[in-house]
C-alpha cells in the first residue's frame, strides 16, 4: 500500500471546561433561576418540549447574572482571541441573549440552532445522572444525503455526538451547530444556562 496522508479540513470545535468554584456559583444560580420561574411560571416556548424556558435574562439588573458573566468571560475571551484568533477587544464581545431552562422528568429539547450570532454555550447548574445528554449533529447536511453502512464508527463517518452534562461544565460551540437535548429520565430537575455571543 502506498503511504497516505489524511487532511482533516475545516473542523467544527466544541470547547469544554469546568468553571472554578462552580459549587458556590451554582447554589446562587439555582436559587436565582427558581425565583425567575416563580415570577413568570409560563416562561417561553422555544426548543423545549415540557419543562420551563425563561425569557432572556436582564443581565445588567441581576447580580447573579453578572457574577456568572464574570466567571465565564475569561474562558470566552481566550477561545475568541487565541483558539479562533479573531481580532477582537473585550468591549466588542456582547452577550446577545442569555436564558435558563429547567427540564423536569420526561422533558427534552428538540433539534435546533442559534441564528444571527457567532458562538453559543451551555452551562450546567444542575445535572444528575440520566438527566439528558446534549447531542450535536454533523453540520454538513450534504453528507447525510446518502450514507453507506458502517463497519465501525469513527471521526470520518460519525453523524452525531453526545456529551453527558456535569455540574459546572461549560460548553461553547459555533452557533450554527445543530443540537438537541435527550429526555430527562432522572427524578430531578436538569438546569442549564444558555447564551449567545456576538462580536461587534
Amino acid at each position: 500500500m502506498p503511504e497516505k496522508r489524511v487532511h482533516k479540513l475545516f473542523p467544527t470545535p466544541i470547547f469544554e471546561c469546568k468553571i472554578e468554584s462552580y459549587k458556590e456559583l451554582n447554589k446562587d444560580l439555582e436559587n436565582y433561576i427558581y425565583n425567575l420561574e416563580k415570577e413568570d411560571a409560563k416562561g417561553v416556548k422555544a426548543s423545549n418540549e415540557g419543562g420551563w424556558h425563561s425569557p432572556y435574562w436582564q443581565i445588567a439588573k441581576s447580580p447573579e447574572a453578572r457574577k456568572f458573566v464574570d466567571a465565564v468571560s475569561p474562558v470566552l475571551y481566550e477561545i475568541i482571541t487565541k483558539d479562533y484568533a479573531w481580532k477582537c477587544k473585550p468591549e466588542n464581545i456582547t452577550f446577545d441573549g442569555m436564558w435558563s431552562i429547567i427540564n423536569r422528568k420526561n422533558s427534552l429539547n428538540m433539534r435546533h440552532f442559534h441564528p444571527n450570532c457567532h458562538l453559543s454555550a451551555a452551562y450546567y447548574v444542575k445535572a444528575k445522572e440520566n438527566c439528558g445528554k446534549i447531542k450535536f449533529y454533523d453540520p454538513l447536511d450534504q453528507r447525510l444525503i446518502k450514507v453507506p453502512r458502517k463497519s465501525v464508527q469513527n471521526d470520518l463517518n460519525i453523524e452525531a455526538v453526545t456529551f453527558t452534562p456535569q455540574e459546572g461544565d461549560l460548553l461553547i460551540f459555533p452557533s450554527y451547530f445543530h443540537h438537541s437535548v435527550e429526555e430527562n429520565l432522572s427524578g430531578e430537575d436538569r438546569i442549564v444556562i444558555s447564551f449567545n455571543v456576538d462580536i461587534r
